[in-house]
């Protein structure tokens, strides 16, 4: 079973991003504080020359002074840190007297601040705040101009100046999570976003579901946000009530889902589920499960406040409308692809409340007067390859071992116990002997060999093909070959009963040129195959001690122990 793990994943900088401090060409400061000061004081007094020029248009020499100044300034605050017991280093306090960041910042408004210009901006900012030696965020003469060139790229219309954009946000999302208690000045900073809102996350939303690099970084810096909001109720109130992250995140599958291929051509009869090496070469599917992945991990870690509205909305605005609609379309085509990529979802996804909504479309709303549930019950009877699809689905949803579940498919047709005679319904409860000294045996395993983890079953099927069109993959899967093994009993005991009443018929053994038949070569190879049949047989029993395992551990919180006697008929 697929699951998910976003956070092992989270990574701030994407490759092919800035190189890190120690890989870079131009080498570190190494000069006393007073020199570098004095450099720096030097840096500014050629820019305040141009900038206190009125009156005119900045020329082309005089932009590329300043730019080349400035990138100077910037690297040699990088450099700053704190002396002694000062809470800011010298150069960092020249700024802030000079209210130097914020006077660039103007002057670069008078003229014509084009994206070309805003682009070099938003790289000095993330270059001076990724590399900063001091806490830059918390100090109002760094925090106020780069709040205000943030609103000044609230509506990027270019490429270059979205990759920057994101880059910029993802490095001060790291930042403020290394120190959350900054994340309250953003928060309550007058921005052109509006007094309530976090600026470095409305401006993020609109990034959730692009593909690529840019994307995965805004996702990334959404979920470091998501992670601050846990324990911070003003930030997640401002998240539910003055943002629309949740409704863009929700409704946003429905229009990935609408992207996706329409019909999923098998090259194999058994084919009944999509695996990961079928659908990972589908792009408009593979955008789908990140974007799907990436709600998983937001209800993981953000607070119950955003929890309970993301899984309303992704009820509301795509199982309901969506996914309801598309496992009743008249076509069986469209019908088998929509019942395999709702079980895909149900395998996917691993956090309680989301599986919670999914299971709560399954087996409550009603499509045409009929759930969804009774409508996949009604379609094993139908069309091989669709039923098959159905059962593959029914399997996940048993595989969950869910209390509702069990009841809507199996346990409510047993509970009147109409197939037991009334004098043996307490029969039911007893354990028969051979179950009570297997499991006598079965305790007395040593703790230590226990397994710990019990790790999901392997299913091993036919790779799926795809209907020619926009992002069909191309899969080879002609060197895939299954081969049947004896892994269950009754096909050991037949491959046990062949081989004894017919070893005439077993082909040789392959052993060297002239190696007469009775040879210990011939015996070995003969020992061989009934000792895989043996490793089989083992690998198939401890197979369903961790099947049984795992379903009673599952089962420990239901409401009832359905042992014929409780709940009553």
């Amino acid at each position: 079973m697929e699951r998910m793990s976003w956070l092992s994943k989270l990574n701030p900088r994407a490759a092919g991003q800035r190189a890190p401090r120690s890989a870079s060409l131009q080498s570190p400061v190494t000069a006393d504080p007073e020199t570098c000061l004095m450099v720096f004081k030097n840096h500014w007094s050629q820019v305040l020359r141009i900038l206190e020029r009125r009156g005119c248009k900045p020329a082309p020499d005089d932009l590329s002074a300043v730019r080349n100044n400035t990138y100077q300034m910037l690297n040699l605050l990088a450099e700053d840190r704190p002396r002694g017991e000062a809470a800011r280093g010298p150069i960092l306090e020249f700024v802030a007297s000079e209210n130097l960041l914020e006077r660039l910042l103007c002057w670069h408004l008078q003229g014509d601040f084009t994206e070309e210009r805003k682009v070099e901006q938003l790289k000095l900012y993330e270059m001076l705040i990724s590399q900063a030696r001091q806490p830059l965020l918390r100090h109002k003469s760094v925090l106020t101009p780069l709040l205000r060139l943030l609103s000044l790229c609230a509506e990027p219309t270019s490429a270059p100046l979205e990759n920057s954009l994101v880059l910029l946000l993802n490095q001060l999302c790291v930042s403020v999570a290394k120190e959350p208690s900054i994340l309250e000045l953003f928060f309550h900073s007058h921005t052109d976003q509006g007094p309530a809102n976090l600026i470095i996350f409305s401006l993020l939303i609109p990034f959730i579901h692009h593909e690529g690099v840019l994307g995965q970084q805004a996702r990334d810096a959404l979920l470091l946000i998501m992670a601050m909001s846990a324990s911070n109720h003003a930030v997640a109130k401002s998240i539910t009530d003055n943002s629309y992250f949740c409704p863009v995140l929700a409704t946003g599958l429905s229009a990935l889902y609408s992207s996706l291929p329409r019909k999923i051509e098998v090259r194999g009869d058994d084919w009944h589920f999509l695996r990961r090496e079928d659908w990972i070469g589908v792009s408009s599917l593979v955008l789908f499960m990140n974007s799907l992945e990436f709600c998983n991990a937001v209800i993981q870690v953000a607070h119950p406040l955003v929890q309970k509205q993301l899984v309303d909305y992704v009820h509301n605005g795509f199982l309901v409308p969506v996914m309801g609609p598309a496992l009743h379309k008249t076509s069986i085509e469209e019908m088998i692809a929509s019942t395999a990529y709702l079980d895909l979802f149900l395998r996917s996804v691993s956090e309680t409340a989301l599986l919670k909504t999914f299971l709560r479309f399954v087996l409550l709303h009603r499509h045409d007067n009929s759930t969804i549930l009774d409508t996949l019950v009604g379609r094993i009877n139908s069309n091989s390859r669709l039923c098959m699809v159905s059962l593959s689905l029914f399997r996940t949803l048993l595989s969950l071992n869910c209390e509702d579940v069990m009841l809507q498919l199996v346990l409510r047709y047993l509970l009147p116990c109409s197939h037991v005679m009334l004098s043996q319904k307490r029969a039911v409860r007893d354990l028969d002997i051979y179950g009570k000294t297997a499991a006598k045996f079965l305790s007395l395993i040593p703790r230590c060999c226990r397994p710990e983890s019990l790790p999901p079953p392997n299913r091993e099927e036919e790779h799926a093909a795809w209907s020619k069109g926009h992002g069909s993959p191309n899969v080879d899967t002609s060197s895939v070959v299954t081969v049947p093994k004896p892994s269950t009993p009754s096909r050991l005991s037949f491959f046990m009963r062949q081989q004894s009443a017919a070893p005439e018929a077993a082909g040789p053994v392959p052993c060297s040129p002239g190696t007469p038949s009775g040879s210990p070569c011939h015996r070995a190879g003969r020992w061989e195959e009934v000792s895989e049949l043996d490793r089989n047989y083992l690998e198939y029993l401890r197979d369903a001690r961790r099947s049984i395992d795992r379903c009673t551990w599952a089962c420990r919180v239901w409401s009832a122990p359905y042992d014929g006697e409780e709940p009553s008929a």
